[in-house]
């Protein structure tokens, strides 16, 4: 049985890997960001329909405790566990990252993705109505 000493990979096909490598990571990180955008959103929807849902049930109780539909001046208040990142009521320069409640007028929600963009919807607590997401 004869012993090869040069036994391994040459340049050439560590090159190739290399490349391979490569064209593959060009391919995965756009893709990877796009998922990772699109979660965010959404995550930021269920976390509004969490607050829709909540805000109705709190008026829904209103009705049949005191026989006038009322919503809460925070939506979050109503929450039974409030979302990862809530800082509670706050102002514009407060929002790095996390949900906000904003009691100025109008009162709005504000969060702020990965990226740093950041999304508000505006609260009617008379109605209970949310509006739209803006960027901001």
């Amino acid at each position: 049985m004869k012993m090869n000493k040069f036994e391994g990979f040459t340049l050439v096909e560590l090159i190739i890997v290399m490349v391979l490598l490569g064209i593959l990571a060009a391919v995965a990180i756009p893709k990877m960001g796009n998922t990772i955008s699109s979660s965010e959103e959404a995550t930021e929807d269920a976390v509004i329909a969490a607050l829709k849902s909540a805000v109705e049930l709190y008026a829904m109780d209103q009705v049949v405790n005191n026989s006038v539909k009322s919503y809460p001046y925070n939506p979050f208040d109503e929450l039974d566990k409030t979302p990862n990142g809530y800082s509670g009521v706050g102002t514009l320069s407060d929002v790095d990252g996390e949900w906000v409640f904003f009691d100025d007028t109008p009162k709005f929600v504000a969060h702020q993705r990965n990226d740093n963009s950041k999304y508000k919807w505006f609260y009617v607590d008379s109605t209970g109505i949310f509006s739209g997401r803006l960027d901001y």
